[in-house]
């Protein structure tokens, strides 16, 4: 191995070590200082508290969400990319089992793993329906998937903040910030059953999509209402 191979090596090695313990630590500064308003949360009460479910998140509004989750055992879809081992370890770090795969590498595989561990240690679920290239808030077949061979809820989550960064990514993921208040909606359980034709299924993924891009409006206008209200 060269000097180069291994001084990469170790810088990757640090990044590891590091970056999910600060996510973690970042999340939970976020956490105390910031105040949160729940939106649709007969949707939590009614299925997330009583039972497992599949969390549909679009992947940029997913981090605080997959936070909050953390009280849900669960297992978690991260992609096998470069930075996906960063992810990875984070996730792990707030108390999620992971699987490793995604639409472009591995989904088929990772998919099924995901599966065989709801049923055997029943966990609630989560995956970014439109995650790893997008388009954006498109939602995937995945979740329609997971729904149907586990029986699980699919029950959208989504989130934003009054004070947020927005990269400019495929997805514009936001990261919440310190000090500010958290909008987060719930919405509206899909159960999928089996059996149906292809047809029926999309019909369900279509109405998945739908339901999310709703509370994601709702959401982020009652961002904008706090914000107007604030600078009164």
């Amino acid at each position: 191995m060269s000097k180069a191979e291994k001084g990469q090596k170790l810088w990757f090695r640090a990044v590891l070590f590091l970056v999910p313990r600060l996510v973690s630590y970042y999340f939970k500064i976020v956490d105390l200082t910031s105040k949160k308003i729940f939106l649709n949360t007969e949707y939590e009460d009614q299925i997330c508290k009583n039972m497992p479910f599949a969390c549909a998140c679009f992947h940029g509004t997913m981090l605080f969400p997959v936070y909050y989750c953390r009280r849900y055992p669960g297992v978690v879809m991260v992609s096998r990319s470069y930075d996906g081992e960063i992810i990875d370890r984070s996730i792990r770090r707030m108390g999620y089992d992971t699987v490793r795969g995604s639409s472009s590498k591995g989904g088929k595989e990772a998919l099924v793993e995901m599966i065989e561990q709801i049923k055997e240690r029943n966990y609630c679920s989560g995956l970014a329906v439109d995650a790893p290239r997008g388009p954006s808030r498109k939602v995937k077949m995945g979740i329609v998937i997971v729904g149907r061979e586990t029986s699980q809820p699919v029950v959208p989550l989504v989130s934003w903040a009054t004070k947020q960064i927005q990269f400019k990514s495929w997805d514009s993921m936001i990261l919440p910030l310190p000090f500010s208040t958290i909008v987060m909606s719930f919405g509206k359980p899909t159960f999928v059953p089996k059996g149906l034709s292809n047809e029926e299924y999309e019909e369900i993924r279509s109405n998945i999509e739908a339901e999310m891009l709703k509370i994601s409006e709702q959401t982020e206008n009652k961002v904008q209402e706090l914000k107007k209200i604030g600078s009164k």
